[in-house]
C-alpha cells in the first residue's frame, strides 16, 4: 500500500471511529481494516458500516436516550412524584414550598444553579416564591433561550460553570435551587462547600436530585429486578435500552451521573437537613 493510500485510508478511520464511536482507533483495529481495505476483502463503504452495526456504536446510539426524551414528562409519573414528594398528586416540590415553607417566603434572593432555559426561575417568580433570582448556566444557548422568556421577571443571568463558581459571594442568598445538576458536576464537594457558604445562616437550599449509583452502574440484584418490570411490559411498552449501560458509554456524555452516589452524603456533611423526601 503507498503512503498516499495509507494516509487516506488513515484519516478515514480515525473520522469514522470520531464520528460513530467518539474515539480514536486503537492499533490493533487499524492494523486489522487497513489489511481488509489493501486486500479488497472490504471496501470502505463496507468497514464504516460494520463499524456502525457494532455493538459499541449500537450501544452509544442508544445511549442518547438520556436527551430524546425524560419518562418524568409522563402524566401519570408525574403524578406518583408529587405524592412521594408533597402528599398530593396535584402539588409538585416547588408548588409545595409555599405551603411547607410559608414562614420563609418570599425569599429575597435566590440562585438557581445549572438555570438551563430558565423554566425553574420563571415559575418561582410567578408563584410568588421568590422576589429577585440570580441564575446561572455554563452554557450561552441556555442562557439565550432562559433570556428570550424572561418577560421582565426580575432574574438576573450570568455564564457560570457549577465546577468553578467564579462570580459569586458568599452570605448572600436567603435560598438556593439545584434542580438536577450535582450530579453532573465534577468537583462536587467543592461546589456543595461553596454552595453552602453563599447562603444565608437561616437560608434554604432545596435539592431536586437523582442520588444513585454513579454511572447508572445498578447492583446485580436491582438490575434483575428492573429486567423482570421491563419484560413484563407490553412488547411496544418495553425499553430497548441496556439498563445497566457500559461505562464506556459515558464519554458521549461525560458529565451524567459522576459522582451521584457522593451527593447525599456531601449535603449531608456540609448542611442540616430539614426535609428530605425519597420520590424514587
Amino acid at each position: 500500500m503507498s503512503k498516499d493510500f495509507e494516509l487516506n485510508y488513515m484519516q478515514f478511520l480515525t473520522e469514522v471511529y470520531q464520528r460513530l464511536l467518539l474515539r480514536n482507533p486503537e492499533i490493533d483495529a487499524i492494523e486489522y481494516w487497513l489489511d481488509a481495505l489493501e486486500s479488497n476483502s472490504k471496501t470502505m463503504q463496507q468497514v464504516e458500516e460494520e463499524i456502525a452495526n457494532s455493538k459499541e456504536a449500537t450501544n452509544i446510539r442508544l445511549f442518547t436516550h438520556y436527551s430524546i426524551g425524560f419518562w418524568n414528562d409522563l402524566y401519570a409519573v408525574q403524578k406518583y412524584i408529587n405524592k412521594l414528594c408533597t402528599d398530593y398528586v396535584d402539588i409538585d416540590f416547588l408548588g409545595d414550598i409555599k405551603n411547607r415553607f410559608k414562614d420563609y417566603i418570599p425569599f429575597k434572593n435566590v440562585l438557581v444553579v445549572g438555570c438551563g432555559n430558565g423554566w425553574v426561575e420563571r415559575r418561582l417568580i410567578d408563584i410568588k416564591v421568590a422576589n429577585h433570582i440570580d441564575a446561572f448556566d455554563a452554557s450561552i444557548e441556555y442562557l439565550n433561550m432562559a433570556k428570550s422568556e424572561q418577560n421582565n421577571r426580575n432574574i438576573n443571568y450570568f455564564v457560570d460553570d457549577i465546577n468553578q463558581l467564579n462570580n459569586l459571594p458568599d452570605l448572600k442568598y436567603d435560598a438556593i435551587f439545584n434542580i438536577a445538576i450535582l450530579h453532573h458536576t465534577e468537583n462536587l464537594e467543592y461546589a456543595i462547600k461553596k454552595l453552602s457558604n453563599m447562603l444565608k445562616p437561616e437560608g434554604l437550599m432545596f435539592n431536586y436530585e437523582y442520588i444513585g449509583p454513579a454511572r447508572n452502574q445498578y447492583s446485580d440484584e436491582h438490575l434483575s429486578i428492573m429486567n423482570k418490570i421491563n419484560q413484563s411490559l407490553p412488547k411496544r411498552l418495553q425499553s430497548r435500552h441496556q439498563l445497566r449501560p457500559p461505562i464506556q458509554n459515558f464519554r458521549v456524555e461525560p458529565s451524567e451521573a459522576i459522582h451521584s452516589d457522593s451527593v447525599r452524603p456531601l449535603i449531608e456533611k456540609y448542611f442540616d437537613i430539614v426535609l428530605d423526601r425519597e420520590f424514587n
